[in-house]
């Protein structure tokens, strides 16, 4: 993802399945009306087969793929 525009409110901007292989690139994100920062930028999760996943981390990783100065806050 590159150059997102978000307006709050809302949860989450990429969820991921990390032990499945999935990987997230994000660049220029520009999130407004959150100044508390309540969105994540990138959540993984433990993919499953059956059922629901189970959150497993959030935050920049070797799968969520961003730095904090690609995110600004307006």
């Amino acid at each position: 993802m590159d150059n997102i525009k978000v307006t709050a409110p809302g949860k989450s901007l990429v969820g991921i399945n990390s032990n499945l292989g999935d990987k997230a690139t994000i660049t220029n994100v520009s999130i407004y009306n959150d100044s508390s920062k309540k969105i994540m930028i990138c959540e993984e999760y433990k993919g499953v087969t059956s059922g629901e996943p189970s959150k497993i981390g959030s935050g920049p990783s070797s799968a969520c793929g961003y730095s904090t100065s690609s995110i600004s806050y307006k």
